[in-house]
């Protein structure tokens, strides 16, 4: 076997990594469903129908895929309580217990959906998605915080090193992550914003394949070829 499917069966067990690929896929489909009928919802045909129903399968997988995620994220919103800086504080709380909170709501309306209990779809869907939308709104603003304390730190290393110093690898890979993860969140903004009708949904969907490329290059660093950074 080559190194290379050595690698992606390595990947494609690991359940965080198949659920990036699925959301890509799953983005994918609906943006070329988008594509395709321009955002009518008369437009028919066999290829749309497909996508149609390969979006929708992908979508209720992922939800089986997270059932949990909530509890752990509840978590993470109690340990964030512990962070001494009061406004990352806050952000990542709020962050952390409205994930949690779409998470459930996300769990309710799986279980709608395959039928086990009647669940009012239309109602609970919105709120999954104000919930989602905020989660993404405060991680956004965190990011942005984390990308200025990783350009100072660059700054402070090169001050007090010299401006032709070589910049630590550590550095160079916090400060290109907080980034790769501000723009993975901000793109996810716009796929609630997209479900609760304040973006269009052609752009919803090309950012939530955005964010799912941004996701599954992450998840791929992480578990099969860390990032190396060019020498500076």
């Amino acid at each position: 076997m080559s190194s290379l499917s050595k690698d992606l069966v390595k990947f494609n067990s690991q359940t965080a990594a198949r659920d990036k690929i699925f959301r890509t896929v799953q983005y994918g489909s609906r943006f070329i469903l988008w594509q395709l009928t321009y955002g009518s919802k008369d437009v028919q045909g066999e290829v749309i129908i497909k996508l149609q129903k390969l979006e929708a399968a992908l979508a209720l997988s992922r939800k089986l895929f997270r059932l949990g995620n909530s509890m752990d994220l509840a978590h993470k919103a109690v340990d964030a309580l512990s962070i001494p800086h009061t406004g990352m504080m806050l952000l990542a709380f709020t962050s952390h217990s409205m994930k949690a909170l779409w998470l459930l709501l996300d769990h309710l309306l799986w279980i709608g959906k395959i039928g086990v209990v009647k669940v009012e779809l239309p109602f609970w869907t919105r709120w999954s998605l104000r919930a989602w939308l905020v989660s993404m709104v405060t991680s956004a603003i965190s990011g942005m915080i984390k990308i200025q304390a990783a350009d100072n730190k660059l700054v402070r290393y090169r001050r007090e090193n010299g401006q032709d110093a070589k910049i630590p690898e550590s550095l160079q890979v916090e400060a290109r992550n907080v980034r790769m993860n501000f723009w993975r969140d901000f793109c996810d903004l716009f796929i609630p914003m997209g479900g609760l009708g304040y973006a269009s949904p052609g752009f919803a969907a090309f950012c939530g394949l955005v964010s799912s490329l941004i996701g599954f290059q992450l998840e791929w660093e992480k578990n099969i070829q860390p990032y190396k950074p060019k020498d500076q």
